[in-house]
């Protein structure tokens, strides 16, 4: 990968995450305490990544609402992954079909973005222990999260932001 096409990736990964931290803002991960509420504001976290939001709703949200809202910020944060994943086979960081060098920088956080994304492209939400298609993903979990539990859950902050961060480590190391 040249130089021109590691900044082409970057740039663009740097575009997804903006868009994704403002989308997730607006739709952001909540429980019950929430039903009733007319309005929400962005929490401290989006706010200290600039995504600063008054949300304010025609009807205070029910309980359908919130489940909803939790459901399209799960759907975000998938399509992140998704996302990421074209913009490394786009711009050559890590060719379709290949795998990246994990003993490379931030080599683990893209085989488990790239296994992630598998999963997610094809419906699987859930980890299941008995699909052999994510058999690989404990293994890289681990060793990218190794304090986590083991499931497909990716929130935004302990997640996602730690993936990017170590893809785009794995693109510097590649340059």
């Amino acid at each position: 990968m040249n130089e021109e096409e590691a900044a082409a990736a970057y740039k663009a990964i740097e575009k997804l995450w903006t868009s994704t931290v403002k989308a997730r803002a607006l739709c952001p991960l909540t429980d019950e305490t929430a039903i009733g509420l007319d309005g929400y504001i962005s929490s401290p976290w989006y706010q200290a990544h600039g995504a600063v939001y008054f949300v304010n709703l025609a009807e205070p949200l029910t309980a359908k609402d919130v489940k909803e809202l939790n459901y399209i910020g799960s759907f975000i944060n998938r399509n992140f992954i998704i996302s990421l994943v074209a913009v490394l086979e786009e711009h050559g960081v890590v060719p379709f079909g290949d795998s990246p060098d994990t003993s490379k920088d931030g080599g683990n956080h893209v085989k488990l973005t790239k296994l992630l994304r598998h999963s997610f492209a094809h419906g699987a939400y859930e980890y299941d222990v008995s699909n052999n298609k994510q058999k690989q993903i404990p293994k890289y979990f681990k060793k990218v999260f190794p304090k986590r539990d083991l499931s497909l859950s990716i929130p935004i902050d302990a997640v996602l932001e730690p993936l990017k961060d170590g893809v785009l480590a794995y693109i510097r190391a590649n340059t």
